[in-house]
């Protein structure tokens, strides 16, 4: 088994909620080419949901070294509003620190980050902060207007708590991701010009299931010292892993992913996705045989499908597209193998 264990999902909201730019990546010295995007690599990211029903969603991991974007409905707080010459005299913001085993704030008693108004929920419009240290991350909201009004959303003075993970231990650098489903093949493996990037989302369909010689997702890991030579061990000092869910929102399957082999210096994995296919192989007779993964007809009506969700992370460190959230990538079939699941 790996020597170095994933680390945990952050705890989600410990209050109560009815009241109330990236480095470029590098190519390493001597490594391969990469050529990889700046969603490949970089700080994790989390949004933090503050809904007017008075729910609250953890979208992405909050990490050490990494940032957070809020996204807070004002209809939470409304207890200041009022306009001055035609225009909004009002304003919501933000206060964060975070509390570190009696070690200081950071933040201080409170940083203030303005939060609203505003018209564009895209998350690049997202007011966001960056996160220094682990530890207990609170939040709380203060609304204020112009003409001297003043209101809150605390929990009732408890504050919105949320854990923040250490760093983890991960590799020097991690990425050039790609799926690849062909009937090609380039010294046994897949060949360089069949590459797709994972954000076009895969399709495994019948035609790769029944045609496609190479039919897998891959990516890249660079440790010196430990990638750029042969290691028959690498499998126990790199904690590979796959994490995927077939329901958003919905629990988490984890799975080590395999070694495949050098290039260059750098470790290339490999996750056929025969491995990850629900569907196929017969037809289905009996509910008890139908896949667990929700399915949906398609508009043809000739066809099924699932979708999964998923990402990697290497030693604790998270390889997934910038945001938070993961790749996409959908599984179909005929529908008439599966009458009894539909």
């Amino acid at each position: 088994m790996p020597i170095r264990p994933v680390l945990g999902i952050p705890a989600l909201v410990l209050a109560l909620a009815s009241c109330a730019a990236e480095a470029e990546p590098t190519t390493p010295l001597g490594a391969t080419p990469l050529g990889e995007s700046r969603a490949e690599l970089g700080p994790p990211e989390a949004t933090l949901v503050f809904r007017a029903d008075w729910t609250i969603e953890v979208r992405g991991r909050l990490v050490e070294g990494g940032r957070v974007h809020l996204d807070y409905d004002p209809a939470r707080l409304t207890t200041c509003r009022g306009t001055r010459y035609g225009r909004e005299a009002w304003s919501i913001g933000a206060h964060w620190r975070i509390r570190s085993g009696g070690e200081g704030e950071a933040g201080g008693a409170g940083t203030w980050v303005h939060v609203a108004p505003r018209r564009d929920h895209d998350v690049e419009a997202l007011p966001t902060f960056e996160l220094p240290r682990a530890g207990e991350l609170e939040i709380w909201f203060e609304n204020n207007s112009a003409f001297g009004c003043q209101g809150w959303d605390s929990a009732y003075g408890a504050n919105y708590r949320f854990r923040v993970e250490a760093a983890a231990d991960g590799p020097a650098w991690m990425g050039r991701t790609a799926f690849v489903t062909s009937r090609a093949t380039c010294d046994g493996s897949a060949c360089e010009g069949d590459r797709r990037a994972l954000e076009d989302g895969f399709s495994y369909e019948t035609w790769a299931r029944q045609r496609a010689a190479i039919a897998a997702i891959y990516f890249e890991v660079w440790e010196p010292g430990l990638t750029d030579r042969d290691d028959p061990d690498l499998w126990q000092k790199l904690d590979v892993q796959m994490h995927l869910r077939w329901i958003p929102g919905g629990p988490v399957e984890s799975r080590y992913v395999d070694f495949d082999r050098r290039v260059g210096n750098n470790a290339r994995y490999a996750v056929p996705l025969r491995s990850l296919d629900p569907l196929g192989g017969f037809t289905r007779t009996d509910r008890a045989q139908c896949p667990t993964a929700p399915l949906t007809t398609l508009a043809d009506g000739q066809y099924v499908e699932t979708s999964v969700e998923y990402w990697f992370t290497v030693n604790g460190a998270r390889l997934a597209p910038a945001g938070g959230g993961g790749w996409r990538g959908r599984f179909v079939d005929y529908a008439g193998l599966y009458a009894p699941c539909l």
